[in-house]
């Protein structure tokens, strides 16, 4: 286990009480933002008449009735996350290295956020199932199920992505793994022909092509995020990221993470 040694308490909430008074507090600005979605009937899960790529997982779909509920407009986002931690209310414990839950990360360090600079409007990442409970239940906020998390991103057509059933294309519409990450990461991986710009994450927001039918950001890419779906030993997360390729990116597919884990690609939205 890799152990750091930690700033002052002076200059760590100096560094946090900047982060926040220059960007983003979870009473204002980008990311606080919320988008109420209408109850009624929702295809959730696989919709096999659109996409043929659907696991095993993602069966059977079909429609749901779920109730009306409000989403966040876009991923928590660093600013966000360090006002909780300035309140009190969350920890920074972790947030700057990657871990397994059983072991930390240090060759993935540089896909962690926090305390980086010119990031405050980037999501929070390198943060684990529990930390954001903690923040939404901070926010007077929850985590999403995972039917209204699809139910935000695909509105109630089946639709295989946010924007329709047509694959990525240059324009681009989400932040994933692309020759931006393929040429400047060794042995990195990703699309010759896509370009997000980033190698990592992006700005929260930054690709309005994607938007969902009901106007929420970034479902699908940039980072993976939690639902409270799963069990005591793993959550369910949605949506792809920046280091995935566009068959993640699907509304239906999920992956999973082991309790304790905190990965660079993955954050999280609150619903109520």
């Amino acid at each position: 286990m890799i152990r750091h040694t930690l700033p002052s308490l002076t200059g760590l909430l100096f560094v946090l009480s900047s982060l926040v008074a220059s960007s983003t507090t979870a009473a204002s600005g980008p990311g606080s933002d919320m988008i109420t979605v209408p109850s009624g009937a929702a295809h959730i899960g696989c919709n096999e008449a659109v996409d043929k790529e659907c696991e095993k997982d993602e069966m059977p779909g079909g429609k749901v009735e779920i109730a009306a509920f409000e989403i966040d407009v876009t991923e928590v986002t660093v600013a966000q996350y360090a006002a909780c931690v300035v309140a009190g209310a969350c920890t920074a414990q972790g947030l700057l290295m990657p871990s397994t839950g059983t072991e930390d990360q240090p060759e993935l360090v540089w896909t962690c956020n926090w305390q980086v600079k010119g990031r405050g409007q980037h999501p929070i990442n390198c943060i684990s199932f529990e930390m954001a409970e903690t923040y939404c239940k901070w926010a007077e906020k929850r985590l999403p199920s995972a039917a209204e998390w699809e139910r935000a991103a695909r509105g109630t057509d089946g639709r295989r992505y946010p924007w329709g059933n047509e694959d990525v294309t240059p324009s681009p519409q989400a932040n994933l793994s692309d020759i931006t990450l393929l040429n400047n990461k060794p042995g990195g991986w990703g699309l010759k022909e896509y370009n997000d710009g980033y190698i990592s994450t992006a700005p929260v927001g930054s690709f309005p092509a994607g938007d969902s039918p009901v106007g929420a950001k970034d479902m699908a890419g940039n980072i993976w995020e939690f639902v409270t779906d799963g069990d005591e030993n793993r959550k369910e997360m949605r949506g792809g990221s920046w280091s995935y390729f566009p068959h993640s990116l699907r509304v239906s597919d999920k992956a999973y993470a082991q309790n304790g884990r905190r990965n660079g690609d993955t954050g999280f939205r609150c619903a109520r």
